[in-house]
């Protein structure tokens, strides 16, 4: 159950590099190609893993490297999840105007 879970993670990954947010992001700071290699990195990350998580019961090898992949996994995942967060923010900031000001509007003036 816990093994399918890496492939899971990679799945996942390259799910939220397809998204709109992470295309407008990387288009706006030129990362087309870096993303595409990302992408193609996954693929085959994710051809293998199936494999890897068979064997890993008899071979601590495999084991300690699925380990030490989920990890990396989950911190790619938050990073692109954070190029989601600034992504959405810029676009509520363009088409509504500062943040700060919608709080303001929202709580009323201090003081």
């Amino acid at each position: 159950m816990a093994d399918a879970f890496t492939a899971e993670i990679a799945k996942s990954l390259l799910g939220k590099l397809g998204s709109f947010a992470a295309q407008e992001f990387c288009l706006a700071w030129g990362l087309e190609a870096d993303i595409a290699r990302l992408e193609k990195r996954l693929s085959a990350i994710a051809a293998v893993l199936s494999d890897a998580e068979q064997k890993q019961s008899k071979n601590d090898k495999i084991r300690f490297w699925l380990n030490d992949l989920r990890e990396v996994l989950y911190d790619a995942e938050d990073v692109l999840d954070e190029i989601e967060c600034e992504t959405s923010r810029r676009q509520v900031v363009k088409t509504t105007g500062s943040t700060s000001r919608k709080v303001y509007y929202c709580e009323g003036p201090v003081g």
